[in-house]
C-alpha cells in the first residue's frame, strides 16, 4: 500500500492539494462503492422482507397446528332433568365432549431391549428409519458410540422419530417415538451389525417392543345417556385433637403413608407444630397439612392429594408426635395387655373432640376385680362418643374405641391403667370414590372428573342425584362449533394472504414514461411459487374420499385472493354430512392435514424460503467483500493521489522560489547596467 509522505497543506506550494484529492477520489467512489451500496440496500431489503414473509407464514403454520380434528368434530352436551317432584337436583354434573385422551391422536413408541451401562456401538454401523410412507433416513455412526450416542445421531438426523433412553433393573433402552401421531404413521427401524439389536418389524419379534400404538383422533360418539350420581369422590381428610399453642415435639417419630405408596419419615426442622406442618408438606407423603384453631388450641389438618378409596391415610407416632396417629378404621387400639389384667388404682381421661371424660372403672361384672371387660362397660356406658371393645391377637388383650362421629379421640391413663393410652385424628371426611350410574351400568371412579366411562367424553360430578331425578346427557354435533373452527381457518389464511399482497404489491406510475413503484418482493417469483403451492392445495377434490371440496361447504376465493365463508352452506353441509365435512379439514387426506405438511416444507431447514434466504445472504457478503476491497483499493489510490501532488507541489514550490530569485538577480543587473 501506498503511504502518503507529504503534509496535505495548501502553505507547502500552490496547489490545494487536500481538495484535489477529495474531488478525485469522490469521483472515483461514485463509479466504484456507489453500486454496489445500492446492491447492498437491495439485499438488505429483500432480506428484511423474507424475514416478515418467515413471520407470516409462521403464524399460519401455528394456526393450522391447533386446527384438530376435534375443533372440527365439535360436539354439544345438554344435561336435562325429566324427574318429577318439587326438589329436584339441580346442575350434578357438566360434560365435556372430546376432553379425555381417549379421543386423542397418539404416536407410536417403541422401545428396544436392555443394554449394560457403556455397550459400545461400532462406528460405520448404520441404522434405517422409516415413518409412515416416507424414504428411510439412514444413520451411520462416524465414531464408536455409546446408546446414547446413537440416540443423539438419531436425533441430529431428523429422521422423523424422537429417540430418548430410559434405563430400569435390565439395563438402558433406547425409545423411539413418532414426531406425528396417527396410524398412518408407524415406524420401521432397519440396522446392522453391532446395531442389529434395535431392527423393528411388527411382523419379526425381537428385542424391540412397542410400548404404545399408534391411534387415531376419534370423537364422542352422538346419542343420549341416562346418569344418576349416588356418591361423589372424596380425599381423606383428618384433625388432630386439641393442641396447646407452643407445644413442642422434642421426641419421638412421625411417620405417613398414603394409598399404596411408601411409608414417608416426617423430619421437621423445628420441634413447633409449625415444623411439623412445613415438614410433611415438604414432604413426598401425599398429604397437604395446615394449622387450623379453634380460638382457644391449635388443631393440625391433613388432607390426601388424591381422592379415592384406595387413596387412604395411616398416620404413626411415638412420643410426642403419638397424637397425630390415625389409623384408617378410625379405630385407636391401645397396646396388648394380659388376658388377666386387673385394675386397682388410678383413672382414665378420655377427650373425644372438645370434650373431657374421667372414666373410673367399677366391678360391672361381678368378678370381685376390675377388668379389661370393665374399663369397656364403664367407657360405653359413659356416653362419650365412642364406643369400647375388646380384641385380642392370640396373646393379649387390647382395648379398642371406635368414634360414632368424625372427632379426634385421646385416652390416657394413669397408675394400673397407664398401659391403656392412645389416640387417633379425628375423620373429617373419608376417603371414597364416586358412584354413578350410565345407562343402568355401575360406574366408580376415584375423581370427580370422570373420564373414558363414555369413550370421548369428561363428567365432572358436583352433587349427588336422588331417586326422583331422571337425568339425561345428550351428546350432538355442534354445526356452530363448526362454524368457528372453519372461520378460524378463513381468516388464517386472509392474514397470510393479506400480508403476502403487500409485499408483493405494484403500484402504477400516475406520470406517464415514469416506472411503476413496487413492494420490496414484487418481482419475486419465489413468493409466487409458495402462495401458489398454498392455494392449490386447497382447491380440488379433497376429504379422505375425495368427494368434497371447499366450495362445497361454502369457502371461495374471492377476487382479491381471500378467502370467504358462506356460513348458511356450511351449516347445510354440516347437518347432511357432519362427518364427511369434518374429515374434508382433518381426515387423512384433509385440506388442513395437507397444508400442515405444505408449510412444514415451506419453512423446514432445508426448504423453500431457507433456500432462498440464504442465497440472498450469500450475495449479500459477496457485496461487502466487494465494498471492502473497493474501500481498500481507494484508499490506496488516495494515498499515491496524495504523495503524487506533494510531490508536486514540492516541486512547484521550489520553481516558484527560483523565479523569485531570478527576477531579483535580473532587477539588480538592469540597474547596475
Amino acid at each position: 500500500m501506498a503511504t502518503s509522505t507529504g503534509t496535505i497543506s495548501t502553505s507547502a506550494g500552490p496547489l490545494d492539494v487536500s481538495t484535489l484529492v477529495s474531488q478525485l477520489i469522490s469521483v472515483e467512489s461514485k463509479s466504484k462503492l456507489t453500486p454496489l451500496k445500492t446492491k447492498e440496500s437491495a439485499f438488505n431489503t429483500l432480506i428484511s422482507a423474507y424475514g416478515s414473509l418467515k413471520n407470516a407464514l409462521s403464524s399460519y403454520q401455528s394456526a393450522l397446528k391447533v386446527m384438530t380434528a376435534a375443533s372440527f368434530s365439535a360436539q354439544k352436551t345438554t344435561v336435562s332433568n325429566a324427574g318429577t317432584g318439587s326438589n329436584l337436583t339441580t346442575d350434578p354434573f357438566t360434560a365435556e365432549a372430546n376432553s379425555d385422551d381417549s379421543t386423542k391422536i397418539l404416536s407410536q413408541k417403541l422401545k428396544s431391549g436392555g443394554y449394560a451401562s457403556g455397550t459400545t456401538f461400532n462406528a460405520g454401523d448404520s441404522i434405517a428409519i422409516k415413518v409412515g410412507t416416507n424414504q428411510p433416513t439412514f444413520i451411520t455412526l462416524q465414531a464408536n458410540a455409546t446408546l446414547s450416542g446413537v440416540r443423539d445421531a438419531i436425533n441430529a438426523g431428523k429422521t422423523g422419530v424422537t429417540a430418548s433412553i430410559v434405563t430400569d433393573g435390565s439395563g438402558d433402552h433406547l425409545v423411539l417415538e413418532s414426531n406425528t401421531g396417527g396410524t398412518a404413521n408407524t415406524i420401521k427401524v432397519s440396522a446392522n451389525n453391532t446395531l442389529a439389536g434395535l431392527s423393528y418389524d411388527p411382523s419379526v419379534s425381537g428385542s424391540v417392543t412397542q410400548i404404545q400404538a399408534p391411534r387415531d383422533a376419534t370423537k364422542a360418539a352422538a346419542g343420549k345417556y341416562s346418569i344418576g350420581v349416588s356418591q361423589l369422590a372424596q380425599a381423606v381428610k383428618v384433625s388432630s385433637a386439641s393442641i396447646a399453642p407452643g407445644s413442642t415435639f422434642d421426641n419421638g417419630v412421625l411417620a405417613i403413608k398414603t394409598g399404596t405408596g411408601s411409608t414417608v419419615l416426617i423430619q421437621p426442622k423445628s420441634n413447633s407444630l409449625a415444623g411439623v406442618r412445613d415438614a410433611i408438606n415438604a414432604s413426598d407423603a401425599g398429604v397437604n397439612a395446615a394449622i387450623v384453631s379453634d380460638g382457644t388450641n391449635d388443631h393440625l389438618v391433613l388432607t390426601a392429594k388424591d381422592s379415592g378409596a384406595a387413596n387412604s391415610l395411616r398416620v404413626s407416632g411415638t412420643g410426642n408426635f403419638a397424637v397425630f396417629n390415625f389409623d384408617p378404621s378410625g379405630t385407636v387400639t391401645t397396646t396388648g395387655v394380659a388376658t388377666n389384667q386387673t385394675y386397682s388404682t388410678g383413672s382414665l381421661a378420655l377427650q373425644v373432640g372438645s370434650k373431657s371424660f374421667t372414666i373410673t372403672p367399677t366391678d360391672l361384672d361381678g368378678s370381685g376385680a376390675i377388668g379389661l371387660n370393665d374399663v369397656m362397660k364403664a367407657i360405653n356406658n359413659a356416653s362419650t362418643g365412642v364406643t369400647a371393645s375388646i380384641s385380642n391377637d392370640g396373646s393379649q388383650d387390647h382395648l379398642v374405641l371406635t368414634p360414632t362421629g368424625t372427632d379426634a379421640i385421646q385416652l390416657t391413663g394413669s397408675n394400673d391403667y397407664a398401659a391403656l393410652s392412645g389416640s387417633s385424628m379425628g375423620q373429617l371426611a373419608k376417603a371414597q370414590d364416586a358412584k354413578l350410574t350410565i345407562d343402568g351400568v355401575a360406574v366408580t371412579s376415584t375423581s370427580n372428573k370422570v373420564s373414558n366411562a363414555i369413550s370421548g367424553v369428561t363428567l365432572n360430578l358436583a352433587k349427588v342425584t336422588t331417586s326422583a331425578d331422571n337425568f339425561t346427557l345428550s351428546i350432538a354435533n355442534d354445526t356452530s362449533g363448526l362454524s368457528t373452527a372453519a372461520n378460524s381457518f378463513v381468516t388464517a389464511y386472509n392474514n397470510l394472504a393479506k400480508t403476502v399482497a403487500n409485499l408483493t404489491k405494484q403500484t402504477p406510475s400516475t406520470t406517464k414514461g415514469q416506472a411503476s413503484t413496487g413492494s420490496p418482493l414484487a418481482a419475486e417469483s419465489s413468493v409466487l411459487n409458495m402462495m401458489a403451492q398454498i392455494r392449490s392445495t386447497m382447491l380440488g377434490a379433497l376429504g379422505d374420499d375425495g368427494s368434497m371440496n371447499l366450495s362445497q361447504v361454502g369457502i371461495a376465493f374471492q377476487k382479491d385472493g381471500t378467502l370467504a365463508l358462506d356460513a348458511t352452506k356450511l351449516t347445510a353441509a354440516g347437518n347432511k354430512d357432519f362427518e364427511a365435512v369434518s374429515k374434508l379439514f382433518t381426515g387423512t387426506g384433509g385440506v388442513v392435514t395437507k397444508l400442515q405438511k405444505v408449510m412444514d416444507g415451506i419453512l423446514a431447514d432445508s426448504g423453500t424460503l431457507a433456500a432462498k434466504t440464504k442465497g440472498l445472504q450469500d450475495s449479500l457478503k459477496i457485496v461487502t467483500d466487494q465494498q471492502t476491497a473497493a474501500n481498500t483499493r481507494l484508499q490506496n489510490l488516495k494515498d499515491n493521489y496524495t504523495n503524487q501532488f506533494n510531490r508536486l507541489n514540492l516541486t512547484l514550490a521550489t520553481m516558484q522560489t527560483r523565479q523569485s530569485y531570478l527576477t531579483q538577480q535580473l532587477s539588480k543587473l538592469s540597474k547596475s547596467s
